[in-house]
């Protein structure tokens, strides 16, 4: 469903940028399956709680051996780095308060929900470590290396658009246990504003960190009022 974008914005067609491209491709798929290995294969689940725990280590330890194992970029090129852009501090402080008050805002369209110290941990941690270092940070850096904005004076880079699509996709589409394929449109548009923006911080300030306190600090604040 990118590829359309991905290749109308494609810098060239040298095979170093179609490796890149395949690499990137080979990321995104890789990931989603090892989300979903303990959900389909008990053996693999080995954090036993209401969340995907296992899922998501597994991902990130994917993620960390492709940045092991890959090193054409330094880690810096992927924004892993706690180093900002120091004229973009103020904005990213108040743009995370914004994300916040949304947070907050979304308690009104949602149900209440009784309280769960693991819910609470889990929100607080692996949503933005995992999904910051693969979306905000190496697939929106390999993308950077090899896409270009189609149009002079576009304010947004075409990586943000591919990244933050593939973000909303993967949230809006759930398979149920019958292998049939669902999608809603809530969680596919609220995960398509909040990673726009995520990836817009990320590549202003040169860093995926205000993008993951966001993230992390969006997801526990609307499960705590939620659960007030």
């Amino acid at each position: 469903m990118v590829m359309p974008i991905v290749f109308f914005t494609l810098k060239n067609t040298r095979l170093e940028t179609l490796k890149i491209l395949l690499i990137f491709s080979s990321f995104f798929i890789a990931r989603i399956v090892l989300l979903y290995l303990p959900l389909e294969f008990d053996i693999l689940n080995f954090v036993n709680g209401k969340w995907n725990w296992s899922g998501k280590i597994y991902a990130i330890c994917g993620s960390l051996i492709f940045l092991g194992v890959y090193r054409k970029f330094e880690l810096k090129e992927y924004y892993l780095t706690l180093k900002q852009d120091s004229g973009f501090k103020k904005k990213g402080t108040l743009i995370i308060l914004i994300i916040f008050l949304i947070y907050c805002v979304k308690y009104y369209f949602e149900s209440p929900t009784n309280w769960n110290l693991e819910t609470i941990l889990y929100q607080l941690t692996m949503p933005g470590i995992d999904e910051e270092i693969a979306y905000r940070g190496i697939m929106l850096g390999l993308l950077t290396k090899i896409l270009r904005p189609p149009f002079k004076n576009l304010f947004f880079h075409p990586a943000i658009i591919v990244t933050t699509l593939l973000f909303g996709l993967v949230h809006g589409f759930q398979l149920n246990d019958n292998y049939e394929l669902n999608f809603k449109l809530y969680p596919f548009f609220n995960t398509l504003l909040l990673g726009f923006i995520w990836g817009w911080m990320t590549l202003k300030s040169g860093s995926i960190l205000f993008a993951l306190i966001s993230h992390n600090l969006g997801n526990v604040s609307n499960k705590l009022i939620r659960m007030g």
